[in-house]
């Protein structure tokens, strides 16, 4: 069809469809008209009225026949046809407006859910990111024995923009971190989120931002020259109320003045899942914010601290990349054979990124989709057998349309859009359920996020979301409505044409509600497992190394570098510090630590050899998790030391180094022999030697995630700028927030005190407060979940028991019992129910293996969960199926033998 002739009927088709008695109107007009004439022309022949009207009418084949022909010229015939079938399954809708109602919660629950969930999976997965063209940003990757993403250094990073040939172009982040930001000279630092780049960021993501310009690619090249930043946009209207003369303006970061040169676009967050930076600073900068004040940024080449993506060349695939970087990697192990052996590289798509193993966060969000995917398909089974129950009331109606011509498939596109209209009002009501659930996420983030840095939860009902409810909707709507109609147009003729809607002999028409129950109790039956199991698994986590004390316990967190000291400085400041909270009456001890179990922060890594171990050929070292504190923290947390000594005073910088480890480090390395007094290299076996003066108890270190190894270090000997203060009191820790406030005063005035609170808090919220939130979530879809399996049952006892209203009045007028017609009618639940559990079990235990594996890293098979979650599901599910039986063996006789 030409495009001219396209428009020129576009605009009739339209006019058809919203004036439609109008055009109706036009048309009995016209061909009354044409009618008219050939009557007329008849009538001059010499044929009487009536035989000239006969004649007209045989010449133009009926005039009904001739609209139709005219309205299938139109095109729009299938749509017409849906807008009545609309029409009237409104009205037959607005007859059994209870059914209705209860149809459209039931799917309102389970796609509300679904999409709730999807939102967490699509912001932390799906989402591309907020750039151009995102499908070409790659992310360049360092690969290990023991990390298969870790970051590159400053210097790897110019070899890899300068060597490769597949990119379009190469960018480095490091990671978002706390920076003292001032907006003059005299104002005390706040903590804001900052974030160091490479000159090229902007340019090569293709983001141009909303005031002034990015940085230059020479303000990346000599260290210290450009002190310049970009503000984010959501820094720019909070901190200078969006106004553009902030061009120009010197801010202070970490004690050095800037000149802000541009702000990003509202449309660019930022490349982070939860983090938004409030500024981007060059990576010339980085001797004001490198956190590694013992490596030296623009040469060593393992200061490893960057973040590299790059852009796709149009027509170079993954695979050329890929190939292209790992003889890269292999050129670095033979050219620095010390610092690069066993060291591969890699390039990952942002799926592959956001699904790494490490990271649990995604891992939650798939359970949670496919447990609200289970919500819904038992909430579309119920429906189903609701409507499979409603189509045996219309046999009679279904089968006069068949009778008088009505073709099978025109009666299925009927009633399927009576279930698309409940499925989409379902999803109508659905997105508020998920608004709902989405909110309910963002409430909880002071729980999920205690940190004074820029994050948020992602999770939003934006457009993409609205598509997966509408496609929910839709795959509502067929699989609620399908079965329904395909059995409602077999109807027998014969039997469906009869006063009385008698039901065939035999058990055919339900063996479809019989299968919809048996997946309803399976699939409750694996939500509650799963609700019941995750509770398991967080208790069980909980009782897992958490033995060090949690009360008492202030805490606050000092990075000098805010205030650019030096390392001599640093290490005075920590002294004073912790001589001065000694003296404070109340306080029973003191530690600095730099990570607190379970704090918001990452711990660092330490390679090592240990003394005697024959390294494999293809690594140097091995790696632990490593924390450094001072020789008052395991006394201050209640840590305790199971063999050997804690660090002591006369551990300093002079003395031979020492460490301690925890109980498991020391079993995984010297497995029946006693780990005091051994010995590891540091980085290599030629590597300075510390010796293990003690073993601890192994504590969890970090959320849901399995015991690890560890490794202390004393301050002293490995020192470290940003530390955490803990300090134990006899009373309520936070009476100590200000004697501690002028204690620092009297220090550093402009030295800010950061996420100030008390560790019981912060543990609360990362052990118990935190899996609640899954808990909840899981539990509700538990509960729900049971509520429509329950139903499903009732219905479809009770269903049964109407339909065989005359069979159970003969069985008592023949001298059944009450009891004889209770087991009758429960026999057929309990068979149901039965089948459901063991689908459910098989369900249970395979849901059982994918949550162990992804979220608790526990195996075998929880039998408590099974005894107590099995039982309880059976009783709440029989006791459906005895009340519809109770009230058939109340039946009277007389009444059941004229129920028709």
């Amino acid at each position: 069809m030409r495009m001219e002739h396209w428009w020129f009927t576009a605009r009739l088709r339209l006019r058809s469809i919203l004036r439609r008695a109008r055009v109706e109107q036009e048309l009995d007009e016209e061909l009354q008209f044409h009618l008219e004439h050939k009557i007329e022309e008849g009538i001059a022949q010499g044929l009487s009225p009536r035989e000239a009207r006969y004649r007209a009418l045989r010449a133009m084949d009926g005039l009904e026949q001739r609209k139709e022909e005219m309205r299938d010229m139109r095109r729009i015939h299938w749509l017409t046809d849906f807008l009545d079938d609309a029409r009237y399954a409104i009205r037959s809708l607005r007859r059994t407006p209870g059914l209705a109602a209860f149809v459209v919660i039931t799917l309102a629950l389970g796609i509300g859910m679904t999409s709730g969930t999807f939102s967490m999976v699509d912001g932390m997965i799906f989402r591309p990111y907020p750039v151009p063209h995102p499908t070409g940003v790659v992310t360049l990757v360092s690969t290990t024995h023991d990390s298969s993403f870790d970051d590159f250094s400053y210097r790897e990073y110019l070899d890899i923009r300068g060597r490769t040939r597949s990119y379009d172009g190469v960018i480095a982040s490091a990671v978002m971190e706390q920076v003292g930001f001032s907006a003059e000279p005299a104002a005390t630092p706040r903590i804001k989120g900052g974030m160091m780049v490479s000159g090229n960021y902007f340019h090569v993501l293709g983001v141009e931002p909303r005031l002034g310009r990015s940085f230059r690619e020479d303000e990346d090249q000599v260290p210290g020259r450009n002190a310049v930043v970009v503000l984010g946009p959501d820094f720019w209207k909070h901190e200078f109320a969006g106004d553009p003369s902030v061009l120009g303006r010197t801010i202070r970061l970490n004690g050095t003045e800037f000149t802000v040169i541009g702000v990003a676009p509202d449309t660019f967050p930022g490349m982070l899942i939860f983090g938004h930076p409030d500024f981007y600073m060059p990576l010339a900068m980085a001797r004001v914010f490198s956190t590694n004040r013992q490596k030296n940024f623009f040469e060593d080449r393992d200061d490893r601290e960057l973040n590299v993506k790059a852009r796709l060349k149009p027509g170079t695939t993954l695979q050329q990349a890929q190939n292209e970087l790992a003889v890269l990697a292999r050129n670095f192990e033979r050219e620095y054979p010390k610092l690069n052996r066993s060291r591969g590289a890699a390039v990952h798509t942002q799926f592959q990124m956001r699904t790494r193993e490490d990271d649990g966060n995604w891992k939650f969000g798939v359970i949670f989709v496919v447990l609200a995917l289970a919500v819904l398909l038992v909430a579309c089974t119920n429906v189903a057998g609701l409507l499979l129950s409603r189509a045996r009331a219309r046999t009679r109606e279904i089968s006069i349309r068949l009778a008088i011509g009505a073709g099978r498939f025109r009666l299925i596109r009927l009633l399927l859009t009576e279930s698309l209209i409940l499925a989409s009002l379902g999803g109508l009501a659905g997105i508020a359920i998920g608004y709902g659930v989405v909110q309910w996420f963002h409430s909880k983030q002071s729980i999920v996020f205690m940190t004074d840095l820029p994050v948020a939860i992602p999770f939003r009902m934006d457009t993409r979301v609205l598509l997966a409810s509408l496609a929910l909707s839709l795959f509502s709507a067929l699989l609620c409505g399908l079965a329904p109609a395909l059995q409602s147009t077999r109807a027998d003729l014969v039997n469906g044409l009869k006063p009385a809607g008698v039901d065939l002999p035999g058990r055919k028409r339900l063996w479809g509600r019989n299968v919809l129950v048996v997946a309803q109790v399976s699939m409750s039956l694996m939500l509650l497992t799963a609700s019941f199991l995750m509770v398991r698994g967080f208790h069980h986590s909980l009782l897992q190394g958490h033995g060090f004390a949690k009360d008492h316990l202030l805490m606050t967190t000092f990075d000098p570098r805010l205030m650019q000291y030096n390392a001599a400085q640093t290490q005075q400041f920590y002294k004073l510090l912790a001589e001065r909270v000694r003296a404070v009456p109340g306080v029973q001890s003191e530690a600095l630590t730099q990570n607190v179990p379970l704090g918001p922060d990452g711990f660092d890594d330490v390679a090592f050899v240990p003394d005697g171990f024959e390294m494999p050929r293809d690594r140097e070292s091995f790696t632990s998790t490593m924390d450094t504190i001072d020789e008052g923290y395991f006394e201050t947390m209640g840590v305790l030391i199971l063999r050997g000594r804690s660090f002591l005073t006369s551990d300093s910088t002079d003395a031979p180094r020492v460490a301690v480890v925890n109980e498991q480090f020391a079993k995984h390395y010297w497995l029946g022999a006693d780990a005091v007094g051994k010995h590891i290299r540091l980085d290599s076996s030629a590597g300075t030697p510390v010796e293990i003066v003690g073993v601890a108890e192994t504590i969890k270190y970090q959320g849901v995630a399995k015991l690890m190894d560890l490794v202390y270090m004393p301050l002293a000997q490995h020192p470290i700028a940003r530390m955490v203060l803990l300090a134990r009191s006899s009373g309520d820790p936070l009476q100590l927030v200000q004697p501690l406030k002028e204690i620092v005063r009297t220090l550093d005035p402009n030295l800010p005190m950061l996420q100030t609170r008390s560790y019981e808090d912060l543990y609360l919220n990362q052990a118990v407060r935190g899996p609640r939130i899954a808990m909840d979530l899981v539990g509700a879809m538990g509960v729900v979940g049971l509520l429509l399996a329950v139903a499903g049952l009732y219905g479809l006892v009770s269903y049964n028991v109407s339909r065989r209203t005359r069979e159970i009045g003969i069985r008592m007028a023949l001298g059944a019992e009450s009891y004889n017609v209770q087991r009758l009618v429960m026999g057929q639940g309990l068979m149901l129910v039965g089948m459901g559990t063991v689908l459910g079990l098989a369900m249970g235990f395979a849901l059982e293996q994918l949550m162990n594996s992804m979220l608790f890293n526990a195996g075998g098979v929880d039998l408590v969960a099974y005894v107590t979650v099995v039982p309880s599901m059976f009783l709440v599910t029989m006791l459906a199926a005895y009340l519809p039986a109770r009230r058939a063996s109340r039946i009277a006789p007389t009444q059941a033998l004229r129920y028709e």
